[in-house]
C-alpha cells in the first residue's frame, strides 16, 4: 500500500539497507534501532535482520531443528509467544529460558549477552543468572546494546531498576540519576497514581463533601453550580481517552448521583436545562465505560438515558453527539447493522428539522458514513464520507482546533473517518494514507488511540492477502497496551483481525496463535 509519506516499517527497511551498504554487521544495525527506536534488545535485533514475529519465530525453530532443540519438528515457537518473550519483564510473563535465548542466539546471529538488559538480569533467578554466565562469559551483561535502556514500563512512566534502592537518593537525586542514563521521564499522571493505589473509590465517595463545600464556602457569584459541572464534563472528555473505565465507572457513578440531586432542587429553568445538558454527557460517557467493561446491555441502558437527558435539554449539539456517539460506538458492539440504521434514521431527523449548525452534526455524520459501508451501500457511504470532508472545513476553529478533547472534532478525527470507512470499502491505498496521516496526530498521553489506528491497518493487511504481516502487526499493538487500557473497539477490532483470514488460511501458524490469544481475551 503506498503512503505520501514513509510509514515506520518503511523508515527502517531504508536505514537497514543503508547500513548494510556499508558493510555493517546486524549487531550495529541492532544497536542503532534500540537507540533510535528505543526497542528491546531480543526485538532490536529480529529488526536488524528486517523480520517480522511470524518470520523470526520461523527462523527459531528452524534453528531448533538443526541443533536438535526440536527433533519432532513441533515448532514451539510463534509470532505471539515471540512478541510476549520480547517484552518480559515489563509488560509479559513470558521468561525466556536461557534454552530459548540459546536458539535465538543461534536464529539471530546474536551473543546470547547481546539479547539481555539490565532489566532482564535484575528479573532472572540467582539459578538463570548462573546458567547464563556460564553462556556469556560473565556473571554481567557484556553485550548489551548501545541505548537499551533498562527499565520498567508502567502505564504512568518510566522507572530505571538499576540504583540505590535503600531510599538514600532524594527525589532530586533521582531526577538526576535518569537523566544520566538519557531516560525521557514520563511525568506520573496524579488520577492514575491515585487510581494504582486504590484510592480512587474513597475520593470518588468524597464528591459529595467537596460540592457541599463548593456552595457553602466558595459560593459563585453567578450561576451556582453551573461551571463547576461544566468543568466536571470537560474533564472527562480530556480523560476518557486515557484512564482506565473501571475508574471512570467509580467517578461517573458519584458524580451522576450528586447532579441527579442537584437537577432535582434547582428551580431555574434555564439552569435546569443546562444541568440536563450536562447529566447527557456524562451518562454517554457512562454508557462508553459500562461497554468498554464488557457489559453491553448495562451501556444501552445509559445510551437511552443519554438521548433522554440532551432531548430535555433541548440542546441540539448535545442531543446529536449522544446519537453520533452511539451509532460509532454500536458498530463496534456488534449491534445489528439494521437497528444502528434506525439510529441514523434517528438523528437525520433531528439535524433535518432545527437546520443544525456544522459542529453539531459531524459526528453523526461520521458515524452515518461508517454503517452505510458496513450494510454493504458503499456509494452512499463514500458520499457522506465526502460531506463529512466538506464539513470539516466549515467547522468552528474551537472544535478544528481542539486536539485534546472527546468535545472537539480535529484533523485527527477526520483520519480515522477515512480511514474506517475507505478500510471497509476496501480502498487499501487511501486507508493506509488515513492511517498513515492520524498516527502522527495522537498526543503522548493518548493510548488506545494509535493501537486502534494499528489494528485497522493489521485488518486492510490480512484483508488484502498479507495475512502473516497483519496478524504480527494486530499482535504487536495489543501485547503494547496495558489490559486496563483495552476497551471494546480494541477487542471488537483485533476480533475482526482474527475472523478476516479466509477458512483456507485457519490452519495457518500466526492465524491459529492470535485466534488462541484472542480466545479468552475480556476488556478491562
Amino acid at each position: 500500500m503506498a503512503t505520501a509519506r514513509m510509514s515506520l516499517r518503511e523508515e527502517q527497511d531504508d536505514l537497514r539497507s543503508r547500513m548494510r551498504a556499508l558493510g555493517m554487521g546486524h549487531g550495529e544495525i541492532a544497536a542503532e534501532f534500540a537507540r533510535r527506536y528505543r526497542l528491546r534488545p531480543r526485538a532490536a535485533w529480529r529488526h536488524a535482520h528486517g523480520w517480522t514475529l511470524s518470520q523470526a519465530a520461523r527462523q527459531i525453530n528452524d534453528a531448533a531443528a538443526r541443533t536438535g532443540f526440536d527433533e519432532d519438528g513441533r515448532a514451539p515457537m510463534t509470532g505471539p509467544r515471540l512478541c510476549e518473550v520480547e517484552k518480559w519483564p515489563a509488560q509479559s510473563r513470558a521468561r525466556p529460558t536461557p534454552r530459548v535465548l540459546a536458539l535465538l542466539a543461534v536464529a539471530y546471529g546474536a551473543p546470547v549477552g547481546g539479547l539481555l538488559d539490565l532489566d532482564d538480569y535484575e528479573n532472572y533467578t540467582a539459578a538463570d543468572r548462573l546458567v547464563l554466565s556460564t553462556m556469556t562469559g560473565s556473571g554481567t551483561p557484556t553485550s548489551t546494546l548501545r541505548g537499551s535502556v533498562p527499565e520498567t514500563r508502567g502505564e504512568s512512566g518510566v522507572r530505571l531498576t538499576d540504583g540505590p534502592r535503600d531510599g538514600s537518593l532524594g527525589a532530586r537525586d533521582h531526577e538526576l540519576v535518569r537523566s544520566a542514563h538519557g531516560v525521557v521521564v514520563v511525568p506520573v499522571d496524579r488520577r492514575s497514581f491515585l487510581a494504582g493505589a486504590g484510592l480512587v473509590a474513597p475520593l470518588a465517595a468524597m464528591e459529595p463533601t467537596r460540592h457541599t463545600v463548593i456552595t457553602s464556602l466558595a459560593p459563585d457569584d453567578g450561576v451556582p453550580g453551573v461551571d463547576e459541572w461544566r468543568a466536571i464534563v470537560h474533564d472527562y472528555s480530556l480523560s476518557y481517552g486515557t484512564d482506565p473505565a473501571a475508574d471512570l465507572l467509580r467517578r461517573l457513578d458519584a458524580d451522576l448521583s450528586i447532579l441527579s440531586e442537584v437537577a432535582r432542587d434547582e428551580t431555574d429553568s434555564t439552569v435546569v436545562r443546562e444541568l440536563r445538558r450536562v447529566g447527557a454527557l456524562l451518562a454517554a460517557f457512562t454508557a462508553h465505560a459500562a461497554a468498554d467493561v464488557g457489559d453491553l446491555p448495562s451501556s444501552r441502558r445509559w445510551w437511552r438515558t443519554a438521548k433522554r437527558a440532551a432531548d430535555a435539554s433541548g440542546d441540539v449539539h448535545a442531543r446529536l453527539w449522544t446519537r453520533g456517539r452511539e451509532i460509532v460506538r454500536a458498530l463496534y458492539e456488534q449491534r445489528p447493522v439494521a437497528d444502528v440504521l434506525d439510529l441514523v434514521a434517528e438523528a437525520d431527523a433531528i439535524a433535518t428539522s432545527v437546520h443544525a449548525p456544522p459542529a453539531a452534526v459531524q459526528d453523526y455524520l461520521d458515524g452515518k458514513a461508517r454503517v452505510l459501508v458496513r450494510a454493504g451501500r458503499d456509494e452512499e457511504a463514500r458520499d457522506v464520507l465526502t460531506e463529512v470532508q466538506i464539513n470539516f472545513e466549515h467547522l468552528p476553529p474551537e472544535v478544528s482546533g481542539d486536539t485534546t478533547s472527546w468535545f472537539g472534532w480535529s484533523e485527527r478525527a477526520l483520519h480515522l473517518a477515512e480511514s474506517y470507512t475507505y478500510s471497509h470499502l476496501g480502498d487499501w491505498t487511501r486507508a493506509d494514507g488515513a492511517q498513515t496521516a492520524a498516527l502522527h496526530l495522537f498526543p503522548a498521553a493518548n493510548r488506545r488511540g494509535p493501537v486502534l489506528v494499528d489494528l485497522q491497518r493489521a485488518l486492510c493487511q490480512v484483508r488484502s492477502g498479507d495475512i502473516d504481516s497483519g496478524i504480527d502487526e494486530a499482535y504487536t499493538a495489543m501485547a503494547g497496551l496495558p489490559r486496563a487500557q483495552y476497551n471494546s473497539p480494541i477487542v471488537q477490532v483485533s476480533r475482526d483481525v482474527a475472523t478476516a483470514a479466509p477458512p483456507t488460511e485457519s490452519g495457518r501458524e500466526s492465524v491459529r496463535a492470535f485466534r488462541a490469544y484472542l480466545r479468552d481475551l475480556q476488556v478491562a
